[in-house]
């Protein structure tokens, strides 16, 4: 499966027994579905395992958002988290599949004061 925001290749990383996601090569995003995502909020450690690409390259590729599920190959909607609006991610509404940047999930782990300034700062994802 190729990386939709990059020449990479999506390859399958586990973590534990539940754990599986697809993590790219090159620029280190994550493709998994929101039920994993919990799992991986749950488990201690898993985003030093899982996301171990480079946060700084992950905020440049997070201006690419016009791009296709990796499993689908359809446009994928562009999502924000709920309680942490400063985080933005992609979402398959067919598979439920959602890309995560490098960075992305190990700031969506953890919900800290820094947050709420990013989120102020930041703010919610533009519509459309």
């Amino acid at each position: 499966m190729r990386c939709p925001k990059c020449p990479g290749i999506m390859q399958m990383v586990t973590y534990g027994r539940k754990i599986a996601v697809h993590r790219c090569d090159r620029c280190g995003g994550l493709f998994c579905k929101p039920d994993v995502v919990l799992e991986m909020k749950r488990e201690w450690m898993s985003e030093i395992v899982l996301d171990s690409g480079d946060a700084k390259l992950g905020k440049q590729y997070n201006k690419l958002d016009n791009i296709s599920c990796p499993e689908c190959a359809i446009p994928m909607d562009k999502c924000y988290d709920k309680n942490q609006v400063h985080i933005w991610y992609e979402s398959c509404a067919q598979c439920e599949g959602m890309y995560l940047d490098a960075g992305e999930f190990s700031d969506l782990k953890y919900d800290t004061l820094m947050d709420r300034v990013r989120d102020f700062v930041k703010g919610r994802r533009p519509e459309g």
